[in-house]
């Protein structure tokens, strides 16, 4: 599904991603974690051809990224961005305009319905509480029927329940057959929903595992693990 091989991404002097490989099958939940500024977004916004590596290949269903390919792809990177005065509905529309997807209302009421939102409510999305804008966030990578959805920190500011509401959610979308990749700062979330982890460090990927195993070697010690990791701790004390 996600093959990346030695990635690296320049801003001048300032190396942002050094030498990345790492790989996503069919059907799982990769979830990558590091602390802000640890490189992930910019993994993500490379992944989604928003910006090119400035060295390494990344291949998506076995071919090169392309407009293809993003065709395949449903993405929120960062603080999602809508057009505040229109409706959840309205803004749907558009985002398929975009993606030249012919959107139908039995879609577009499948979709809002996955979510928890309504095809009839023409609140404009200014008025959106922030659970209400992240199912919005998850509608708009979903609407256009892809394969594969790159979620950047979709829990971020949710309270408890928006939290439970959305990694419920996220379940669902992989139960039915959707590969996600997501990064997320909540590691009591990431142990529930996903399959594999993996952690980035100062632009390195310095840990990846199947939380499986994770699980069964690390036990009520996983969190303390996987912290120690994203603070870039290479030595174990478990």
């Amino acid at each position: 599904m996600i093959e990346v091989t030695a990635i690296e991404k320049n801003y001048g002097l300032k190396h942002v991603l050094k030498g990345i490989n790492f790989e996503v099958k069919k059907g799982e939940i990769y979830v990558l974690l590091g602390k802000n500024g640890a490189g992930k977004s910019t993994l993500f916004k490379i992944l989604s051809g928003l910006t090119h590596p400035t060295t390494g290949c990344v291949t998506l269903f076995q071919h090169p990224l392309s407009d293809l390919t993003k065709q395949k792809i449903g993405v929120s990177i960062n603080q999602p961005v809508f057009y505040e005065h229109l409706s959840a509905t309205e803004n749907l529309s558009i985002h398929c305009d975009y993606m030249s997807y012919p959107l139908t209302k039995e879609r577009l009421t499948t979709v809002l319905a996955l979510v928890g939102l309504q095809l009839e409510n023409e609140t404009p999305v200014k008025n959106y509480s922030l659970g209400m804008r992240q199912r919005l966030v998850i509608a708009r990578c979903l609407i256009h029927e892809p394969e594969l959805l790159i979620i950047d920190e979709p829990l971020n500011g949710l309270d408890p329940k928006g939290i439970r509401q959305i990694r419920e959610l996220i379940q669902t979308i992989a139960a039915s057959g959707i590969t996600i990749l997501m990064s997320s700062h909540i590691l009591s979330e990431v142990q529930a929903v996903a399959t594999k982890i993996g952690v980035i460090y100062n632009g390195q990927l310095v840990f990846e595992g199947f939380k499986s195993d994770l699980v069964t070697h690390y036990g009520t010690k996983l969190e303390d693990f996987l912290i120690n990791k994203m603070e870039g701790e290479l030595n174990e004390t478990y």
